[in-house]
């Protein structure tokens, strides 16, 4: 991807990801390195089509994470450190949202084609993301699917009062105008057309993106053949497909990751009485914790500390489900406690349905018997570091090398898998990712536009569907942010592009700087202090400090009375060569 233009104003610097890691971590989080800051800054500047475009130029779905993503960004949003992180995804969807309402038209770049053909098999985030950069790049890309409609998992197995169906057909419609090709119902393998066949017909490379489809069995008796036991993918599926009828008076739900809590509160929508059954804590419970406290609103009824052993029957029908009670034992090789059973603890649930969410697959069988390519352990195709798997030309990547994961790193994925494909194809060397990734760096004069009290602004809540307004329906139960609350909540950004610049030979040691610091992000050290720890942020007289873990940049120590402190653009190591770019941008 080449350096872009957007936003106008500010400098646009490819960045070494382990200084990303310190001085931006929300943007270094993101699995594709969203531009988190850039973005933030023009919705509060009202630019909300110049916002688009950036998240755009790392995420062909930003309106599909808009909605569903778990942003592991605001786990490491700095403003966490002292409240509450900021709102970062609902400001993604409300953006979207606002393109999406104005029917605002998006057009895609000219590029020059190429004459290559590539087959990506599957349609779902990694297929499509690695369709859209290849699209890209000037080759012909023809994504082939085996369902009747697009999305994968974000289609078949997301509910829709969590993700509108529309606003996966936007996305995809981006990527459907960069000239992609994409056939539905044409599934690829035995017995029909084989990857074989695909590169016969002339396709230069293969992505491999059929996701986990196949939920793992809980093996236990009574399990196989009973009417009532369903897999969650198989539920959920059937009702984005349209069925709505209860699958149940009394519904389990085995497990407690994503999945789970997805299913139950479908479930929950259409039966009386809904339980989930997990064999560890809520604490240590996967699933999203709003997630959970969503489907505890909802009447979704928890038992914790459960593990399923037999399903009952009756006539080869579900009639209730025995568990055992379980208690947490010492951790295993993961880290996790592990759960033991407690001996003649067994009860009973009675219920006429279970749903199984222990986890899911991917079914390799389209590969055909003697396939040749490597598989893991966990059963998901073998890559290496650039997604070639142990064939010459043919990559694969998302969950069908990840197991179970998240939209956004599948997105990641497919952004690598088109690089090395356009490598691969070129005859280049298929280099290991690179370390860097594009940062939007601040004018040096916007520190001066935050508004007073900035860091007393709380979040913005999420308005919420009330509770009662759900049961039997299906509407969305986020309702999104306003534009008066996104333009609030984007203030609530602590501009990490900016750091704390000290004029060391001016500087008077009056020390008010370290004094008006709310945080302790200056301070002053005594002269004979030669401790490298404070390097790179000691003067040369050895008194200022920057710690850059702590700086809100609120811009108190401006308020300098010889005018030494700036909060400008500096970037220190790994980047002195951008050091020297700003200095001639500003000349």
């Amino acid at each position: 991807m080449g350096q872009t233009t957007i936003p106008k104003k500010g400098v646009r610097a490819l960045l070494d990801l382990d200084w990303l890691q310190q001085n931006i971590r929300c943007q270094h989080r993101c699995p594709a390195h969203m531009d988190v800051p850039g973005y933030i800054r023009l919705i509060s500047q009202g630019k909300y089509v110049e916002s688009y475009k950036l998240m755009k130029e790392t995420n062909p779905f930003p309106a599909v994470c808009g909605y569903i993503c778990p942003h592991p960004c605001e786990s490491k949003c700095k403003r966490g450190d002292f409240d509450r992180p900021v709102a970062i995804d609902a400001l993604k969807r409300f953006v979207t949202d606002y393109i999406y309402k104005n029917k605002v038209k998006i057009p895609s770049p000219k590029v020059a084609l190429r004459e290559e053909k590539i087959a990506v098999i599957g349609a779902g985030p990694a297929g499509l993301t690695a369709a859209n950069d290849l699209a890209g790049m000037g080759y012909k890309v023809t994504v082939f699917e085996k369902e009747s409609q697009v999305g994968g998992m974000m289609m078949w197995a997301i509910p829709s009062y969590r993700l509108p169906r529309e606003q996966i057909m936007f996305d995809v419609s981006h990527i459907l105008s960069r000239g992609v090709e994409i056939k539905t119902n044409t599934p690829i393998g035995k017995p029909g057309k084989t990857i074989s066949d695909l590169l016969k017909e002339g396709y230069k490379s293969v992505f491999i993106a059929v996701g986990a489809q196949k939920g793992k069995r809980l093996e236990i008796p009574g399990e196989e053949g009973t009417l009532g036991v369903m897999d969650c993918l198989e539920f959920l599926k059937n009702v984005n497909a349209g069925d709505m009828r209860s699958p149940g008076k009394k519904v389990a739900v085995i497990g407690g990751g994503n999945s789970a809590i997805d299913a139950a509160r479908t479930a929950q929508r259409l039966s009386p009485e809904v339980y989930i059954v997990y064999r560890r804590t809520r604490e240590e419970m996967p699933a999203l914790p709003w997630e959970i406290e969503e489907a505890e609103h909802e009447g979704v009824k928890f038992h914790y500390l459960a593990a399923p052993v037999r399903v009952l029957t009756d006539n080869g029908k579900v009639k209730g489900l025995e568990c055992i009670k379980m208690k947490m034992g010492k951790p295993d090789s993961s880290g996790r406690r592990r759960p033991e059973p407690v001996t003649n603890s067994e009860f009973i649930i009675e219920t006429d349905c279970i749903i199984t969410a222990i986890s899911q697959e991917s079914d390799l069988k389209f590969l055909g018997d003697n396939h040749g390519f490597e598989v893991t352990k966990w059963g998901t195709i073998a890559v290496g570091e650039t997604l070639m798997t142990s064939k010459k030309g043919i990559f694969a990547g998302g969950d069908v090398t990840l197991g179970p994961s998240t939209v956004i790193e599948c997105i990641a994925l497919g952004h690598l898998a088109a690089k090395s494909i356009d490598s691969y194809i070129k005859g280049e060397e298929i280099q290991k990712p690179k370390k860097k990734v594009w940062v939007t760096l601040l004018d040096n004069n916007e520190i001066d536009l935050r508004e007073e009290n900035f860091d007393a602004i709380p979040r913005e809540n999420m308005p919420l569907l009330p509770v009662d307004d759900r049961q039997g329906t299906f509407s969305l139960v986020e309702l999104g942010l306003d534009e008066a609350q996104a333009k609030i909540e984007a203030t609530r950004c602590l501009k990490c592009d900016l750091n704390i610049n000290v004029e060391t030979n001016e500087c008077v040691l009056c020390g008010r700087c370290s004094m008006v610091c709310p945080v302790g992000a200056l301070k002053q050290v005594d002269v004979s202090d030669e401790s490298k720890a404070y390097q790179p942020y000691m003067s040369k007289d050895g008194i200022v400090v920057k710690y850059t873990d702590v700086c809100i940049r609120c811009g108190n120590c401006k308020d300098c009375p010889v005018n030494v402190i700036s909060l400008k653009r500096v970037l220190w190591k790994p980047n002195e060569e951008i050091n020297k770019m700003m200095e001639e941008t500003e000349e």
